[in-house]
């Protein structure tokens, strides 16, 4: 009783084997994709610090009411907004409906000579909605400087982010002022 011993080469345990490691590979690399896949109703974090810059732009873009980049303010909030947001702000005239008001609203900012600074202290992203638009909540300072009143306020807008249709490109689709009232 005497075990015989065998010379076994890789292939031999290739052929007898091969379909084991095969099968304990794909289990952990499925194990690792599974573990690393993002969850169903979460932003991913570059999908994060995408939407912040977007934000931060718009958020720039709606603010700065300086009569150098009035006009290429307006002309970007248009591919910004959705149609409806972007009727929305001019009728409550946060934004300039028409290229007559605009024209006007840069001749008055000129003669005023007005510029503004903005900046935006924090960014807060939440978590896509079952219509898969992004929640997302901005903070920050708007200082206004012109030939007949300076002052700064603070602001807090909150975007509700979705993509263009064709474009896949990010696009406000809803837009709430809670800046609080200051004295």
């Amino acid at each position: 009783m005497y075990w015989k011993v065998q010379k076994i080469g890789p292939e031999q345990l290739i052929k007898a084997y091969g379909v084991h490691i095969l099968l304990g590979v794909s289990v952990i690399i499925n194990g690792v994709l599974f573990l690393t896949m993002p969850k169903g109703n979460k932003v991913s974090s570059e999908t994060k610090q995408t939407i912040d810059a977007f934000v931060r732009d718009v958020t720039m873009h709606l603010l700065d009411s300086s009569y150098i980049n009035c006009e290429k303010n307006v002309m970007e909030l248009r591919k910004e907004l959705a149609p409806n947001v972007f009727a929305a702000m001019a009728r409550s005239k946060m934004v300039p409906g028409t290229n007559s008001e605009l024209i006007g609203l840069i001749r008055d900012m000129s003669e005023r000579k007005q510029v503004c600074a903005v900046r935006v202290d924090k960014v807060t992203t939440g978590d896509p909605d079952n219509r898969g638009m992004i929640p997302v909540e901005v903070q920050g300072v708007c200082a206004l400087h012109s030939s007949q009143d300076t002052g700064e306020t603070n602001f807090r807008f909150r975007y509700l982010i979705g993509q263009h249709a064709e474009t896949k490109a990010f696009l406000i689709a809803d837009f709430h002022d809670e800046t609080p009232v200051q004295p």
